[in-house]
């Protein structure tokens, strides 16, 4: 696969991710969050499957766990965590708008060193610390001027940021000790449709007619989010260009931000729409600019010449 192919194939990728904001919000009319998200990836699990076992023929994950316990729980681990970053997403979409949603997901970037700093103290760059700067004035002025639920909603959606950014690191831990990438996908999908289920039937009760008026939504953001894209981002990253993946991916937040302008007609304030700016700035600052200019940043910086 040529390098101009995986970048296309990972822009497709974040056009479906984005779009997904919109299926998540009006498939929520007949049943909860924790239902749709349930049945959600109930579906892409159906959809990996196939995926899953041929690559089970090559090295069983099964037997990985059982030979090492540490791949057992990181497996779950990544479920568990993927369940918390969606569950408050999903819960939040109820009140607050697609774009603030999107946007405040995408913490997870600056969230990741910050949180590997914690457990490992390992040293963040002054980039990262911008980034983290830019984040928290973006994140106050996309919520700042709603009411109190679409506020509290906003603050479900920068801690479920925490989870993603937890299940980035588990990634880098598990894939490291087994070679299965599908068949994880398979793993953290079941484990994350099973509590959301569990959640589902405890809270919310639904019944099963309930899901049938959604069911479009469903299969968009279950086959076609979950199982296709995921597909997608697996094959083309492996022949893309690092930092203009990381880019692409990036851009999942404003084709959510325009989707939600297109097909819901939410609009953003002149304010809102800085904090977008600024958000996107700190997920540059943090995953995508060139390692060069981080070092131009940092040389020139007043803050960098007193830490040194």
């Amino acid at each position: 696969m040529s390098r101009n192919l995986a970048h296309g194939l990972i822009l497709i990728v974040a056009l479906i991710w984005g779009t997904t904001f919109i299926a998540q919000t009006t498939g929520m009319d007949t049943i909860g969050p924790l239902s749709f998200t349930g049945a959600r990836y109930l579906i892409g699990v159906l959809v990996i499957l196939p995926l899953a076992l041929w690559e089970w023929r090559r090295g069983s994950l099964l037997q990985a766990m059982r030979d090492n316990r540490a791949i057992l729980w990181g497996g779950l681990s990544l479920g568990v965590l993927m369940f918390g970053g969606i569950a408050l997403q999903q819960t939040a979409l109820l009140y607050t708008k697609v774009a603030n949603a999107a946007f405040l997901t995408a913490l997870y970037v600056p969230f990741v060193p910050l949180i590997t700093w914690v457990l490992t103290r390992q040293s963040i760059t002054l980039s990262i610390w911008l980034a983290v700067i830019l984040s928290i004035g973006g994140s106050y002025l996309l919520s700042g001027n709603q009411g109190y639920d679409a506020q509290f909603a906003d603050i479900l959606v920068a801690i479920g940021a925490v989870f993603w950014a937890g299940h980035i690191i588990a990634i880098g831990f598990v894939t490291k000790l087994v070679n299965a990438p599908l068949q994880l996908a398979l793993l953290q999908n079941a484990v994350c449709s099973v509590l959301a289920m569990c959640g589902a039937f405890t809270i919310e009760q639904p019944d099963l007619m309930d899901f049938v008026p959604a069911w479009q939504e469903l299969l968009y953001a279950g086959a076609i989010s979950v199982g296709i894209a995921y597909t997608l981002q697996l094959v083309a990253q492996r022949h893309a260009h690092a930092t203009t993946a990381a880019f692409l991916m990036s851009l999942e937040a404003v084709f959510a931000a325009l989707a939600g302008w297109l097909f819901l007609s939410q609009n953003l304030t002149g304010a809102a729409l800085v904090g977008c700016l600024m958000i996107f700035c700190a997920v540059m600052l943090a995953d995508v600019l060139p390692e060069g200019w981080r070092q131009k940043i940092e040389r020139f910086s007043p803050l960098s010449r007193v830490q040194r």
